[in-house]
C-alpha cells in the first residue's frame, strides 16, 4: 500500500507526463499537416524530408536516402516514386553505374526546398527566442532529460 508521499510523487509526475503527451501530440498533429512550400504542391512532412535530403544531397542513391532518413530501401524507394509523380524529385542514372539511380532536384523540387528552409526559420524564431530567455540550468537539464527519454524509447522501440 502506498503512503501518502508516495500518493503526492506519483501524481506530480503525472501531471508532467500529462502536459508532456499533451505537447507530443499537438507537435504531431502540427508536423502531419500537409502544406505548400512556395508552390502549388501539398505535401506532407515525410515528402518535404525527402526533399531536403535530396536537396542537401544531390546526386544521392536510394540507399543514402533511406540511411539519412532512417527509412528502409523500400520506403524510400517508394517516397521517392510519390516525388518524382508530384514532379520535385528526379531519378537518373548514375554517371558512375549503370545499374544505380541517382536523385535530384527539379525546378519544382528546388522551390519546396527553399520554401522548407524559410519555413523552418520563421518556426525556430519563435522556439529560439523562448529557448535564449531560458536559464541555462534549465536548458542543460531539459537537454539530459530529453537524451535519457530517448535512450528509454530506443529500448522499448527493439
Amino acid at each position: 500500500m502506498l503512503n501518502e508521499t508516495e500518493v503526492i510523487e506519483i501524481n506530480d509526475y503525472s501531471k508532467f507526463i500529462t502536459q508532456f503527451e499533451r505537447v507530443i501530440s499537438k507537435y504531431n498533429r502540427m508536423e502531419n499537416k500537409q502544406r505548400s512550400y512556395g508552390t502549388d504542391i501539398v505535401l506532407s512532412r515525410a515528402e518535404i524530408h525527402t526533399i531536403a535530403a535530396v536537396g542537401d544531397h544531390p546526386g544521392i542513391n536510394i540507399t543514402g536516402l533511406a540511411d539519412i532518413l532512417g527509412v528502409t530501401k523500400g520506403a524510400a524507394s517508394q517516397m521517392v516514386y510519390k516525388l518524382v509523380e508530384k514532379g520535385t524529385v528526379e531519378k537518373k542514372v548514375s554517371p558512375d553505374s549503370d545499374t544505380e539511380v541517382v536523385l535530384n532536384l527539379t525546378e519544382e523540387g528546388r522551390k519546396n526546398y527553399v520554401g522548407h528552409i524559410e519555413y523552418h526559420n520563421q518556426a525556430i524564431d519563435g522556439s529560439l527566442k523562448m529557448l535564449r530567455d531560458m536559464p541555462e540550468s534549465s536548458y542543460t537539464d531539459m537537454i539530459e532529460f530529453l537524451s535519457e527519454f530517448e535512450k528509454t524509447i530506443d529500448k522499448n522501440l527493439k
